[in-house]
């Protein structure tokens, strides 16, 4: 995390000011995603900016610190998460120290919940009676007019165009107002989207491969964890009645086939570890979320085993790496079998008699420990920057 000074300063700008319906939609379908710590931040800075110009004036980050009791760490943190969920965008200049932080307007109601990965991770997050209370909270009566014509009247048929020629439009290019919001950005590394396009039918789209079809395949193979062969199978059963490809369909294919594999109802979104330092190995198992480590080591696993796995994470107090390690060592102890967060404190209480509090001490302990040797499951395969493959 880079460490931010004190003593520099920062503008706040913004092309919009933020609606009642604004407000309801960062408060009941982004805060559960995003933490109370980043939806105070995005309120703050909103309450910085002026009403005349929607820009702030010069502000000490010293100055800010102090007024919402935040320290350095903490407001990183927080940025980083709405820069992540697209309504934050930071410029900074090496040169004067100083930042610009411009404020982006949120996705509709609408536009979120029916979001592939927004949507998805907020139905994840909740219980289905709350999900369902919040969507229920945005939705509106639709008016019967069935029995009613529509009589009115046409633009054209009220007005006249009269043009004024000398008139430059120039002063209009920046309006107040909100653009769609088209800040959240995903790059899946670990799918080929070259692979996928060579092996489909392209005839089955209507417009061809656009980006925007690019977009909608790396993100569903992101949310979902896909690989190419899946995608490719998915698209293939994703073909409409007219024999054409529908999104709708992808998406629908695409949930039934996470049900069916992973046993959960939606993916799970989690936070990266910001502070990730050493060599790949202990780089990977200080940030590796749970279904990629479990992936890694068991080749089929209850649901439950993810939530275990989230309540070690905050039960113990250990770095993420650390527990990482201790349940790799368990599961291969108990052959692929995981036991309660209580078994884990004991082994946790060892481990505290035996010094091991780093990633990199952890490491060495159960590669080393002769009782997990005899016990081997799938290993934990991590390739490092010279295509070499280390094990656990």
């Amino acid at each position: 995390m880079k460490s931010l000074d004190m003593k520099s300063k920062f503008n706040i700008y913004s092309s919009f000011t933020l609606s009642n319906d604004d407000v309801s939609t960062i408060s009941l379908l982004y805060a559960p995603l995003i933490g109370s710590g980043a939806f105070m931040l995005y309120f703050a800075f909103q309450s910085f900016l002026e009403r005349n110009n929607l820009k702030s004036e010069e502000i000490s980050h010293e100055s800010f610190f102090e007024i919402y009791s935040l320290k350095p760490t903490e407001f990183i943190k927080f940025r980083n998460k709405l820069e992540g969920i697209g309504l934050l965008v930071t410029y900074y200049n090496s040169n004067d120290n100083k930042y610009i932080y411009v404020v982006c307007p949120p996705f509709t109601a609408k536009n979120f919940i029916k979001d592939v990965a927004l949507g998805l991770y907020l139905y994840s997050k909740l219980s289905q009676d709350t999900f369902d209370l919040i969507c229920n909270h945005f939705k509106i009566e639709k008016i019967d007019k069935q029995s009613y014509e529509n009589i009115t009247k046409r633009f054209d048929e009220v007005y006249e165009s009269n043009v004024n020629f000398d008139e430059s439009f120039n002063k209009f290019q920046y309006l107040l107002g909100k653009k769609p919001n088209n800040n959240i950005k995903i790059n899946n590394k670990n799918f080929d989207i070259e692979i996928f396009l060579k092996e489909i039918n392209k005839d089955f789209l209507e417009t061809g491969v656009t980006s925007n079809f690019k977009e909608q395949i790396s993100t569903l193979s992101y949310v979902y964890r896909y690989n190419e062969n899946e995608m490719i199978n998915l698209y293939a059963d994703s073909i409409n009645k007219s024999g054409l490809y529908d999104y709708r369909l992808l998406k629908k294919n695409a949930i039934v086939l996470f049900n069916t594999k992973r046993h959960m109802k939606a993916p799970i979104l989690e936070e990266k570890n910001q502070n990730i330092k050493g060599d790949d190995l202990i780089t990977y198992l200080d940030e590796a979320d749970p279904q990629e480590l479990l992936d890694g080591i068991v080749t089929d696993y209850p649901a439950t085993y993810l939530q275990t796995f989230l309540d070690l994470y905050s039960t113990l107090d250990f770095p993420r790496g650390v527990i990482n390690c201790m349940i790799i060592k368990v599961l291969r102890e108990k052959g692929g079998d995981l036991p309660n967060v209580n078994y884990f404190k004991k082994v946790a209480e060892n481990w505290v008699r035996d010094n091991i509090y780093s990633t990199k001490d952890a490491i060495k302990y159960i590669t080393t420990s002769k009782d997990i040797k005899d016990k081997p499951l799938k290993p934990v395969k991590k390739e490092d920057n010279n295509g070499g493959i280390t094990e656990l």
